[in-house]
């Protein structure tokens, strides 16, 4: 069973996690002039979420499934919760499957050291939302 109870809530703590890397001058300076879009595929709950760096957007639900992009990640949403927490080596987890990666791998791989910067501001969301329940202890 899922730490979420529905594509809503994905929605709001792992787009919410996106809405604020799009605006984070690292990346911001990291992703300019690369043409990085990103489209989310997520299972369980199933979830599909395009980040726009460029566009300094995130576009989630059915107006994203069709949305093209140049890089497409799959993975579950436990896994996406984990890895803004600090808790998934996403190098292993491409390693052994959990997590698929197509496309500009390049442009995206160089945005995981900048990601860390941003695992408190995942995990004061989810405090402040009073979802101390969807934290990895």
């Amino acid at each position: 069973m899922s730490t979420f109870k529905s594509a809503d809530e994905v929605y709001t703590y792992i787009g919410g996690i996106f809405e604020a890397a799009t605006r984070e001058p690292a990346f911001i300076e990291a992703t300019a002039g690369t043409g990085l879009v990103i489209k989310l595929i997520q299972t369980d709950p199933d979830a599909v979420m395009v980040i726009d760096f460029p566009g300094q957007k995130v576009t989630t639900g059915d107006a994203a499934r069709d949305m093209n992009s140049t890089v497409q990640l799959r993975m579950s949403s436990d896994n996406s919760n984990r890895f803004w927490q600090g808790k998934l080596n996403f190098t292993l987890a491409m390693a052994q499957r959990k997590v698929k990666l197509e496309g500009k791998r390049s442009v995206a791989l160089k945005l995981l050291p900048l990601t860390a910067g941003l695992f408190d501001v995942y995990k004061t969301l989810l405090v402040g939302s009073g979802r101390e329940d969807l934290l990895i202890r």
